[in-house]
């Protein structure tokens, strides 16, 4: 399934191989992932081997975070995923009694062709369940994974195929940004991007030029929200761990911690030591040259704007207290290891700041009063709020990831993003024998007919109730009076 066609060649064929594939019943295409994820499942050992290879990640880490919750993905869509593609009946509103003998059905249709880009630093969990998405709502999809994630693509692609997808439904496109740019341009009908916000807004632009939808899941600035009275133990492994897993690359990774004043010097130290204790594998050190020399000019701009550097030097697990806005390190996405702590007045201060960023993608609220962190996360501007907990909730196949802001639109994973794969269609019957009296000029007495209407609709308590029955009862005797 390696693409070696022009990209406009491949499309025309994904296009061709769609109009059967969206006749399909939704649980024959159900029946197709369902075989691709016992295939995957076949491979997990290879393909975990694969990844942390390629990523210098541990095994428990891949297995954890991409395979085990890329199964349950796939078998989440075909086993419920069918259930919300169906057609469905939709209630008709007693207000409008005139027009009741008509019936609404509503139905999700695929797009047709679909152009998924995904990142590379989760190359399996952040890709092939919206490829999976996208097949099972009925679409063809042209795949452009990141170079680093090209392999992993490939084998899943073998296994949908061998699951019994059809030749011409999935194409993987190798290569860089120019690969994602030609499959822009190529047509297709929509753009699902997971990635940085510049390429996913530059990528947008053509897509919109073109007139086409597109999804956006950008890069985000999570937020850690520290309350006071929280236990700073936790608070700090939680933090640490969200931090420096994945090396930080995650797009809900935690870049900053806000902390009330009177938690402050507890959970700092607790961060600094849960940080410095960490073993050097796991410490998120860059692997490219370029990204490395980022990094350490993200702290020395932080340091030369009055922040204090506790650990670290920018090239790995790095730690930095006092940070203001207008920071480098605070104001643009790291992807990396880079953890900075502001001392916040109030908890009002800290949803100013949230709500403030462009980047809204996440946050994370640490207390030990449940019901206010409750309250504080319906004050939060951003996608999806963790109560004392890092990450892990974006694993779930249900939980859907949607950002705010500079972190993009659109829905991904749960009914949400699968709902994104397809357009609704309703289609309104009405009855041969049904009235249509509305075809001709309106009766004299109608205006009162639906004036009592509005009055039964909204009047409270019992007497005006009554009235308001009355008065349409009145209303409907005067009318078919006036039409003998």
């Amino acid at each position: 399934m390696r693409q070696t066609a022009p990209l406009g060649e491949v499309t025309r064929r994904a296009r061709i191989a769609q109009v059967v594939w969206a006749r399909a019943d939704v649980s024959t295409r159900a029946a197709v992932i369902a075989a691709a994820a016992a295939g995957l499942a076949e491979e997990a050992d290879r393909m975990a081997q694969a990844i942390g290879a390629a990523h210098s990640r541990t095994l428990a880490d891949v297995w954890s975070a991409e395979i085990v919750p890329t199964l349950d993905a796939l078998r989440w869509l075909a086993r419920r995923g069918g259930r919300w593609l169906r057609p469905r009946p939709l209630p008709r509103s007693r207000l409008q009694w005139y027009f009741h003998a008509t019936r609404h059905e509503l139905s999700w249709e695929p797009y047709g062709v679909m152009g998924i880009v995904t990142p590379g630093n989760a190359p399996l969990f952040l890709s092939l369940p919206q490829v999976a998405a996208a097949l099972l709502a009925g679409n063809a999809v042209v795949w452009k994974p990141a170079p680093i994630g090209t392999e992993v693509a490939l084998v899943a692609a073998a296994c949908l195929r061998r699951a019994g997808l059809a030749p011409g439904l999935l194409e993987v496109v190798p290569g860089g940004a120019e690969a994602a740019r030609a499959l822009v341009e190529a047509g297709v009908d929509k753009l699902f991007f997971t990635g940085g916000s510049e390429a996913g807004r530059s990528l947008y632009r053509l897509q919109a030029a073109r007139g086409r939808p597109a999804v956006l899941e950008l890069s985000g600035r999570h937020v850690a929200v520290v309350l006071a009275g929280v236990d700073p133990v936790l608070a700090a492994r939680g933090i640490v761990w969200g931090k420096l897993a994945g090396g930080g690359r995650h797009c809900v990774s935690v870049q900053l911690v806000l902390v009330e004043t009177s938690a402050a010097a507890a959970l700092t130290a607790e961060i600094r030591r849960a940080m410095a204790d960490m073993p050097p594998a796991a410490r998120g050190a860059a692997d490219d040259d370029a990204v490395s020399r980022r990094w350490r000019t993200l702290v020395v701009d932080a340091v030369e704007r009055g922040a204090q550097l506790l650990l670290g030097d920018g090239t790995g697990a790095t730690l930095l207290v006092g940070v203001v806005p207008g920071m480098r390190v605070v104001e643009e996405e790291i992807q990396g290891p880079i953890l900075a702590i502001a001392t916040v007045e109030s908890v009002e201060r800290a949803v100013a700041w949230v709500n403030g960023s462009p980047y809204r993608l996440s946050a994370s609220i640490w207390t030990g009063d449940p019901e206010r962190a409750r309250r504080l996360a319906r004050e939060l501007g951003v996608g999806q709020v963790w109560i004392n907990e890092q990450l892990h909730p974006t694993a779930q196949p249900e939980v859907t990831l949607a950002g705010r802001g500079a972190s993009g639109f659109g829905a991904s994973r749960g009914w949400s993003g699968l709902l994104e794969m397809a357009q609704p269609k309703v289609v309104s019957e009405t009855p041969l024998w049904a009235s249509r009296r509305h075809y001709g000029p309106a009766p004299e007495g109608l205006v009162e007919l639906f004036r009592g209407t509005v009055a039964v609709a909204f009047a409270r308590g019992l007497a005006p109730r009554a009235r308001a029955v009355a008065r349409f009862a009145r209303a409907l005797v005067g009318l078919a009076s006036g039409a003998r």
